[in-house]
């Protein structure tokens, strides 16, 4: 369930940065919960479907290197490294209930690591680019000796985006969307990314509202090629499976960029994770400082 926060929206959009010129942004992010949103798009107490748990709970405490480079003038390299901690706790029924033991599970480690390149087709009269990349695993242990939550999928995604960008100078209001399609490694299936951003800047501070999807390519009930399979009517029939994998998200973001001085920023954001199917629900908080250099194209 941790992957919804694999799932990072394009960044600065379809603007590239000048040659030699970065963007470098240091942000921790925290999400706690006890609600997940079932295979049907129901929000529910987390492993509520599954009569062997109970009062199940997890939380993500990350931080994130993120880095755009002017290659060129037209040619933008896109690095993205988290550090996370992850902790998950739940009661497990044994005996058809007549014991109940708590257990706690940690991970901590470097999550995916993601590499892109981002290419300018059009500055003028909208900027519109094309932006390619790869999120490759690095902490990702097949059988970790505490059965703790994983900090990845343990195979690698390649992704392919195409964004828009409109300034609406004088007015001090940019639009921005993207639609993207990432190729997921081992049994997961294929999901489509669309992203929407207005940002409005007032004085030293800029104020963005976006809304990010993720789309699953197969259904969500279709989890890494298999059928999940519900109790018959008044009983019998087989038990649901633990989800794992396959997800819908849409995801709310508003945020604020405050400028100190020139080159030196603050960051807060709220992501409320609105709707989904096989992930989790509720509200991730960011806070991270920004360094740059040079002017987006």
């Amino acid at each position: 369930m941790c992957l919804i926060l694999g799932s990072s929206r394009v960044g600065a959009g379809a603007w590239v940065q000048q040659k030699g010129g970065y963007y470098l942004k240091f942000s921790t992010a925290y999400l706690a919960t006890t609600e997940e949103f079932n295979h049907e798009g129901r929000r529910l107490a987390i492993l509520e479907e599954q009569p062997a748990f109970d009062d199940a709970s997890f939380r993500d405490l990350n931080l994130t290197g993120y880095l755009e480079y002017g290659l060129s003038q037209r040619l933008t390299l896109i690095a993205s490294l988290p550090f996370k901690t992850l902790r998950a706790e739940r009661t497990v029924r044994i005996g058809g209930g007549l014991l109940e033991q708590r257990e706690i599970a940690n991970t901590a480690g470097l999550a995916d690591v993601a590499l892109s390149l981002r290419h300018a087709l059009l500055s003028s009269p909208l900027a519109l680019s094309l932006q390619g990349g790869l999120k490759l695993p690095l902490g990702y242990e097949k059988q970790p000796a505490n059965d703790g939550p994983p900090l990845g999928t343990g195979s690698p995604d390649g992704e392919f985006h195409l964004l828009l960008g409109k300034s609406l100078y004088p007015l001090p209001v940019y639009l921005s969307s993207g639609l993207g399609y990432r190729r997921r490694g081992g049994r997961l299936h294929d999901e489509v990314l669309y992203t929407f951003e207005l940002g409005y800047t007032l004085g030293p501070a800029l104020f963005k509202l976006a809304l990010d999807g993720l789309k699953n390519t197969s259904p969500p009930p279709d989890v890494a090629g298999r059928l999940v399979l519900n109790p018959l009517p008044g009983g019998g029939g087989a038990l649901p499976e633990l989800i794992a994998g396959d997800q819908d998200v849409v995801k709310f973001n508003p945020a604020i960029i405050y400028t100190f001085r020139p080159g030196l920023d603050l960051q807060g954001e709220i992501l409320y994770i609105a709707a989904g199917k096989n992930t989790l629900s509720g509200t991730i908080y960011s806070l991270g400082i920004v360094f740059s250099h040079g002017r987006t194209e």
